[in-house]
C-alpha cells in the first residue's frame, strides 16, 4: 500500500462540477463534498470481521464460519452481523443482546490487525483533498472501531469528519448520518456524492438528495447493476478521473 500524503498548509483549491450519469445532460451543481463508506469501500475488513466472529461462536460451542460467508453478513452494522451469524450456526438467539456485546469486545480491540485499504484508495483520498474536496466517512461500523481503522491505516488525516454507526440513533439507509456529515461540512445535499458498495450506501444517498456511486469489489448483497446508483467504478482507482474529467463522464 502506497504512503499517504501528508498535506501542508493551504493545499486545496476550488472545488470541481460533476455530471450524473442520468438521462438528463444538464450539469449537476459544483460537488464539494464526497462522502464514503468504510467497509467494502475504503477498506477490506473482512478477516477481522472474521476472526472476532468466530471468537465468538467457538465460546459457545458453534461453527466457524469462512471468509466468504462473513462478508455477505458485513453492511448492516455489529449487531446484524451478530445476529446473522448467529442464525447461520443454530445459535440462540434469545441471547442476541450479550452476543453483540462480546463481540464488539473482542472486535474492537483487534479491528486493524489484518484490515487494509483497497488499491488505490490512498492515492484517490489524496488527490480529491488536493482538488479542494471536503471528504467524510458514514458508515454502519461502531465509531471506536471506524476511528482505530482509519488511524492505524494512517486514512483518518483526509476525512473532516466520521459518522459511526452508532454516532445516531440511526444508521443507513436512513438518511441521517449523511445529513449530519453534510452540516458538518456545510455543504448542501446537491453539491455532495456517496461512494459506497452495498443497497444501504445508496438508499440512504437517495433519501439523503445526494449522488450515489457504488464499487463492485465490496460486499454487495445484491447485484450491482440492481443497487440504483448513478455509476458503478470497478476499483477506487477510476474515482478520480471521473471527478477531473467532469464534463465527460
Amino acid at each position: 500500500m502506497a504512503s499517504p500524503i501528508r498535506q501542508k498548509g493551504n493545499a486545496f483549491p476550488s472545488a470541481l462540477s460533476l455530471c450524473s450519469t442520468n438521462v438528463s445532460s444538464d450539469p449537476m451543481p459544483p460537488l464539494k463534498a464526497i462522502i464514503f463508506d468504510l467497509d467494502g469501500t475504503l477498506v477490506d475488513s473482512a478477516r477481522d470481521l472474521q476472526d472476532a466472529t468466530n471468537a465468538l461462536l467457538a465460546e459457545e460451542g458453534l461453527r466457524p464460519i469462512g471468509v466468504d460467508e462473513v462478508k455477505s453478513m458485513i453492511g448492516d452494522g455489529a449487531a446484524k452481523l451478530v445476529e446473522r451469524a448467529i442464525t447461520a450456526t443454530g445459535g440462540d438467539l434469545a441471547r442476541l443482546p450479550e452476543f453483540v456485546a462480546r463481540f464488539l469486545k473482542i472486535y474492537e480491540a483487534n479491528a486493524s490487525r489484518h484490515t487494509e485499504a483497497y488499491p488505490g484508495v490512498v492515492d484517490t483520498l489524496a488527490s480529491l483533498r488536493r482538488l479542494g474536496l471536503s471528504l467524510a466517512v458514514v458508515t454502519n461500523k461502531p465509531y471506536a472501531a471506524t476511528i482505530d481503522i482509519l488511524e492505524a491505516l494512517d486514512l483518518r488525516i483526509y476525512f473532516e469528519t466520521v459518522i459511526g454507526g452508532d454516532t445516531l440513533p440511526e444508521r443507513k439507509p436512513h438518511p441521517a448520518p449523511i445529513l449530519m456529515a453534510l452540516k458538518r461540512l456545510d455543504v448542501a445535499p446537491e453539491a455532495a456524492l456517496m461512494v459506497g458498495d452495498n443497497y444501504h450506501d445508496v438508499q440512504a444517498a437517495r433519501a439523503a438528495g445526494i449522488r450515489a456511486y457504488a464499487v463492485t469489489y465490496g460486499y454487495s448483497h445484491k447485484p450491482h447493476a440492481e443497487l440504483g446508483a448513478d455509476r458503478l467504478i470497478q476499483t477506487m482507482s477510476e474515482l478520480l478521473p471521473l471527478i477531473e474529467n467532469a464534463g465527460a463522464a
